[in-house]
């Protein structure tokens, strides 16, 4: 049998129809995740944070980052997120916006039996570029509840980039695995 092959949204390159209807399905759940969590803020009044999929706004505003002096890590969101995304039609995504403002972006996965969800990449906007809320708790709950609605058990936060970032995680319940270099959390112990 011929696989089907359409065209890709943003790009040139063919996907299988499986890959697009995949696609489609777990961009549907990723949106009511955000929503869920968006929803609690909006009780919780914090009205000027939008949680939000990764867009090209979001990854053209991730530029500005590269600028700092400051800056943690050396990730090229706008060139690395498109094959990311294609790659893992399963993916978590999240781009939080104060106001005008991109002030975190995260990607992850669910690992290969599906019984955790991994945070594979997570950053929020320099502190030398702006005052921001602290994104963890944010990026957190939106990845509980996607991996809820996925049926997963744990949270991973893969590849801790030093000691003082590994510490920062444990403060908030995560273990860390040196034989994995990840750090996991029961999604009940949330």
């Amino acid at each position: 049998a011929r696989a089907i092959l359409l065209p890709l949204a943003l790009g040139r390159t063919p996907m299988q129809a499986l890959h697009l209807d995949a696609e489609q399905r777990y961009d549907s759940i990723r949106k009511s995740a955000l929503r869920a969590v968006q929803n609690a803020l909006a009780d919780n009044n914090t009205s000027d944070i939008t949680l939000r999929v990764i867009d090209q706004a979001a990854l053209t505003a991730s530029k500005v980052w590269e600028t700092s002096a400051i800056r943690r890590v050396d990730w090229d969101w706008l060139a690395s997120y498109p094959s990311f995304r294609f790659r893992h039609p399963k993916r978590f995504e999240l781009a939080i916006w104060q106001g005008p403002r991109l002030i975190s972006l995260s990607l992850g996965r669910p690992t290969y039996h599906g019984t955790a969800m991994r945070l594979d990449f997570v950053e929020s906007q320099p502190v030398d570029q702006g005052k921001r809320p602290k994104t963890f708790r944010l990026v957190t709950a939106a990845l509980q509840v996607y991996a809820e609605l996925l049926g997963a058990r744990e949270i991973r936060i893969m590849n801790p980039i030093n000691d003082a970032v590994k510490q920062y995680y444990t403060s908030y319940g995560f273990t860390y695995h040196p034989k994995g270099d990840f750090l996991s959390k029961l999604i009940s112990e949330v």
